[in-house]
């Protein structure tokens, strides 16, 4: 814990940035002792070690008072402001610690075991794999202190396309990927594309959760230690498709063909780190990867634009239930890279 002198400065800049848009926005500056920071200590199960809490409740203050600032944007003009920011698992974070999460990564210029994609027909207006299907899919959480989305996104990928041709039901561990696949870089710049070959090229198993649980509290990736008796059935995966620079109709062919595709995303923006619901459309980013899984894409009803539906791995208190609606233009890709499950192996 800091000192009293530090703790006091650290609170009335609090409350100075709390207060600065005047009768615009008021949000009442938060203290160490407060209901409310208690409740989001409480619900997140934050612990403060490497910071004191103090500097934690600062930021806190801080990003909830732009949150709010946005969100008052947003119900002034909901025509140009088309989502919201929300309070969660990143807002006692200073946005510099979020973007360092995830640095830009570069992904090999090849990829040995991909095949080319399979011939599918023309998209629907819109769809949902997860609401078409009625599949019963669990938002996983990677986390604060691992770089791991290529993990969770691959593995995720592969569970929802297992699921649609009822190879398995099993919730599969991306945790599995990262002790095995992640090459020492597991919780830094790996990229999605390596857990990909690891299954395909090597012909390597991947676990449920189960028989190898995620561990998000990890900050470094483990050692690979498969289960030496499994209780769920391991998926096989037996091939595996890379496009680079898919335009949108690519993307929404394969989706609504129940291809669950995996996409490299910048997620380097304080909007992206606190957004709760809407149609987000990226403001300008510092440039850092990410991966998540497209499940589906269609119309919004309210403001009339079209959007990619995605399942992030930031839990369920981020974005939709976990899921982000991205604005789909064709003038402006979703990625410059995706990847998706083909075919199982026996």
């Amino acid at each position: 814990m800091c000192g009293a002198k530090e703790f006091f400065a650290v609170l009335l800049l609090t409350t100075i940035f709390s207060f600065e848009f005047g009768d615009t926005v008021i949000v009442p500056a938060l203290t160490i002792n407060s209901a409310e920071w208690r409740s989001y200590v409480s619900t997140y199960g934050k612990t403060y070690t490497n910071i004191p809490e103090s500097y934690a409740v600062f930021y806190y203050n801080y990003n909830n008072r732009l949150i709010t600032a946005h969100n008052l944007q947003a119900d002034r003009n909901p025509n140009t402001v088309t989502y919201r920011l929300g309070v969660n698992q990143f807002t006692d974070m200073r946005f510099i610690h979020f973007k360092a999460l995830f640095p830009k990564t570069t992904l090999p210029t090849t990829a040995p075991s991909a095949t080319a994609p399979p011939t599918v027909q023309t998209a629907a207006a819109s769809f949902d794999i997860i609401t078409e299907l009625q599949l019963t899919i669990t938002v996983e959480d990677q986390g604060t202190v691992c770089n791991s989305g290529w993990a969770y996104a691959t593995a995720k990928a592969i569970e929802i396309y297992a699921a649609s041709l009822m190879v398995s039901t099993e919730r599969l561990s991306a945790q599995n990927l990262i002790d095995c696949a992640g090459s020492g870089i597991g919780c830094t710049r790996q990229v999605a594309q390596i857990a990909f070959e690891y299954l395909v090229g090597f012909s390597q198993p991947l676990y449920s959760v189960t028989d190898y649980p995620d561990n998000n509290k990890l900050a470094t990736q483990g050692m690979c230690v498969p289960p030496t008796t499994a209780t769920g059935t391991p998926v096989t995966l037996a091939s595996y498709s890379r496009i680079d620079n898919p335009d949108d109709d690519t993307i929404m062919q394969y989706v609504s063909a129940l291809f669950p595709v995996v996409i490299e995303y910048d997620p380097t923006s304080f909007d992206f780190m606190e957004y709760k619901s809407g149609i987000f459309q990226q403001p300008r980013t510092k440039g850092g990867s990410h991966y998540m899984v497209v499940v589906g894409y269609g119309t919004d009803t309210t403001t009339n634009l079209n959007y990619w539906l995605v399942l992030n791995s930031f839990g369920t208190t981020w974005g939709e239930d976990g899921y982000i609606r991205i604005i789909r233009q064709s003038n402006k890709p979703l990625t410059t890279v995706a990847f998706f499950p083909t075919a199982f192996g026996p």
